[in-house]
Parts: C-alpha cells; structure tokens; sequence
C-alpha cells in the first residue's frame, strides 16, 4: 500500500490564523508591513516552485531538493537586496521564513 503525501501540514492553517490576528492588532501600523509580507509571499512560492523543479529535473533526494530549494531562494532573495540602495536584514528574515514555509508545505 503507498502512503499518501501531506499537501500542507496541519499546523499551517493554526499559523496562518495567528498571522492575521496579530497583523490586525494594531490598526495604525500593521504589525507585519507590506513589504515583509511580500518578500515572505514570494520567497514562499519560489521555494516551493525550486523544490518542485529539482524534485522533477534533477537526481537529488528528497532532503537535496529541499536544501537546494532553500539555498536558490535565499540566494534570489540576497541578490535582491544587494541590488537596493540598502541591504534590509529584515527584507531577508522574512525571505528566509516564506523560504522556510514553503519546503515544509512540501513536506
């Protein structure tokens, strides 16, 4: 008999709903702006996409792919913020956690 693999792991959705909830707290300033959010948004489907790609077009493990998925984006997303005027650690905090996200929605 095969196992079944997980689309999204069931803490997801309990971490989502906490998101919304603190990003709705404070009504003057989100407490998660925008631009956090989109370079978390992004790095997320890019990670999932590279994951997807290497899995597909490549020989690498499981494990690889997720290494390498993780590796490509945080690699986008520093050329990213090398190419602004000024390079944003927290730009790359939440590249790295949408990063992180999107392999363990793979998992």
């Amino acid at each position: 008999m095969t196992q079944s693999k997980r689309v999204f792991s069931p803490w997801l959705l309990p971490l989502a709903a906490l998101l919304f909830f603190v990003s709705n707290t404070v009504a003057s300033e989100p407490a998660i702006p925008t631009d956090k959010a989109l370079h978390a948004s992004f790095s997320l489907v890019i990670s999932m996409a590279a994951y997807d790609f290497y899995r597909k077009n490549t020989s690498l493990t499981d494990n690889q792919a997720r290494l390498a998925a993780l590796a490509s984006t945080l690699a986008i997303g520093a050329a990213k913020e090398i190419s602004d005027e000024e390079f944003d650690w927290g730009d790359m905090a939440a590249n790295g956690l949408g990063a992180s996200v999107g392999i363990m929605i793979r998992f």
